[in-house]
């Protein structure tokens, strides 16, 4: 074949792709495109969508290939959805084949994350066809108008956690002196009144404290009858409380004299103290031991079946009945403790003087956020201790200053790691950020509120399982789970958002009334919800009801 005439089939082969993709660009119009939902809508933190596009009969040129791009365009930018490519039943490379004489479809899902921005914005259908080395960019065609974001409209009311400061107004301290007896004796020997419990207790009434209960608890080791036992339990308590009136007396109790705080309990044979004396022993066939108390519920007859065990009997009378024979002495007292007035005092003074539980404490008494911080952080410095650091960073997640608050919580996490107060509040910081399995993960940590967790789920996009938490609940969230699951339930709090979240579920319902009702009370409160009444598609159905006109003009 000759040079010319290759040219000439060249040049024709040229014409008819450039035809063919002139066409199908100046008929681009004739493609239909279903985009489902056909109002975008955010779920989770994305807006996803899926387009179905069918091709008339001879459209799509043979050898043509085109590249499809759905694009968001807003004041300010645009975000692009994956592109697909197309092709002809003679070209390769596309994900779908288009013939020419019957036509054809292709559906397509995709996602991108959501801004604020594309609120107000419109969904185009790019093209871009090739054939051969010819392209063509084929005129935008608009699919669908604006983004539906009422699942963005969550409030951050998760729980933040403060570390308690475990201070106590009333704390009771107390000491224990045990008076050791022979076999069915009840007096007090004198070997036992210098013994160092007793010494102990001693020191304990000296402190001087207010005397909170006396407490005198006797007890027999279970040898012999019950009634004996029970009967030389009731004389050794007897005896133990007059020696405990008058030793108390003696060192000066406060309240020593007051017969009200005495408490006086006889216990009889002490077979709790029998089976933890026989756990710790080395006794053999303890655990056939331990087996009879635990199964023979008649007294005598438990008794029996152990003394019956003779080879082990001895060792059971000589290491564990002597220590069942016994009193005990109990002084319970208030610690003295300082007023709130001293440690707000002391707290800006002199911290080194305030226990880790009075600094925290001292911090919960003002209501100066400066003062706080001030406070938690002398509790660090002094004490090395998480809470304050924890603490620091609850009042900045509070004013919304997340970066602030994660440094702290970083901290605190180095110095204890299995705090719950820790990990619930990186958890809710990861969640504000839209980093959701970070959040799980923090909250996986944790025995993390379930509010938490339902919120979570609203942010990720599983309104079922969120509603199921919410089911009898009527909160701001509560309600917008509910409805983003299919039930337009109305919330109950008496603020702007809720009356906002209210009219939009009227709107959903269609009960025109109250979508006024509402949106009128919202605007009311806050006249921002106007100009966000007027440009939320929720509404679109209702743009010519003149009392909704009425209240946006």
């Amino acid at each position: 074949m000759s040079i010319s005439k290759i040219s000439i089939i060249a040049s024709f082969l040229f014409f008819l792709s450039s035809c063919g993709l002139s066409t199908m660009s100046s008929k681009y119009e004739t493609i239909n495109v279903n985009v489902t939902p056909s109002t975008l809508q955010v779920h989770g933190d994305k807006v996803g969508l899926t387009i179905d596009a069918n091709f008339p009969e001879k459209y799509f040129a043979k050898n043509a290939t085109v590249d499809f791009t759905p694009v968001l365009v807003f004041d300010g930018g645009e975000a692009e959805f994956k592109t697909i490519t197309v092709q002809g039943e003679s070209a390769i490379g596309g994900e779908a084949t288009i013939f020419y004489a019957n036509g054809g479809s292709f559906s397509y899902q995709d996602k991108i994350n959501y801004s604020d921005a594309m609120l107000n914005s419109e969904l185009e259908l790019r093209a871009i066809g090739k054939s051969k080395d010819k392209e063509a960019i084929f005129p935008a065609k608009k699919i669908a108008s604006g983004v539906l974001a009422t699942s963005q409209r969550i409030e951050n009311t998760e729980n933040i956690l403060d570390a308690k400061s475990e201070y106590e107004y009333e704390t009771i301290l107390e000491e224990t002196a045990i008076i050791y007896f022979l076999v069915n004796a009840s007096n007090i020997r004198s070997t036992e009144k210098s013994n160092s419990d007793l010494k102990k207790l001693e020191d304990f009434a000296k402190l001087g404290n207010q005397t909170h209960s006396i407490e005198v608890k006797s007890f027999a080791s279970p040898e012999g009858s019950v009634n004996l036992n029970d009967n030389v339990s009731d004389r050794r308590a007897e005896s133990t409380l007059k020696y405990a009136k008058r030793l108390l007396k003696k060192v000066r109790l406060d309240g020593a004299s007051n017969n009200e705080l005495y408490v006086e309990k006889s216990e009889g044979e002490d077979w709790e103290g029998f089976n933890q004396l026989m756990r710790k022993s080395k006794i053999k066939d303890k655990r056939r031991i331990t087996k009879i108390v635990n199964s023979v519920q008649d007294l005598e007859l438990r008794e029996r079946a152990i003394r019956d065990m003779a080879e082990i009997y001895d060792a059971i009378e000589k290491n564990v009945l002597p220590q069942l024979r016994k009193a005990q002495i109990t002084v319970r007292s208030f610690q003295t403790k300082k007023s709130d007035s001293t440690i707000s005092i002391l707290a800006s003074s002199s911290p080194s003087e305030l226990s880790l539980k009075e600094l925290l404490h001292a911090a919960s008494l003002s209501a100066n956020e400066k003062n706080k911080i001030d406070i938690y952080n002398k509790a660090v410095q002094i004490h090395n201790d998480w809470k304050g650091l924890n603490n620091i960073a609850t009042i900045h997640l509070n004013n919304g200053d997340l970066d602030k608050a994660s440094q702290h919580l970083s901290k605190a996490e180095k110095l204890f790691k299995g705090s719950d107060e820790v990990q619930n509040n990186l958890g809710v910081i990861a969640a504000w950020k839209g980093q959701y399995t970070k959040a799980q993960n923090y909250f996986n940590k944790c025995k993390n509120s379930e509010e938490n967790q339902a919120l979570l789920s609203i942010r990720k996009g599983d309104y079922k399982k969120a509603s199921r938490f919410f089911k009898n609940k009527n909160s701001h969230n509560a309600a917008l789970a509910k409805m983003l699951n299919g039930n337009n339930s109305l919330c109950n709090e008496k603020t702007a958002a809720c009356d906002y979240l209210n009219a939009i579920s009227s709107a959903r319902s269609g009960n025109s009334n109250l979508l006024i009702k509402y949106l009128k009370s919202a605007i009311d409160s806050d006249s921002k919800y106007k100009k966000e009444a007027s440009m939320d598609l929720e509404f679109i159905k209702f743009q010519e009801n003149t009392d909704f006109q009425n209240l946006l003009n």
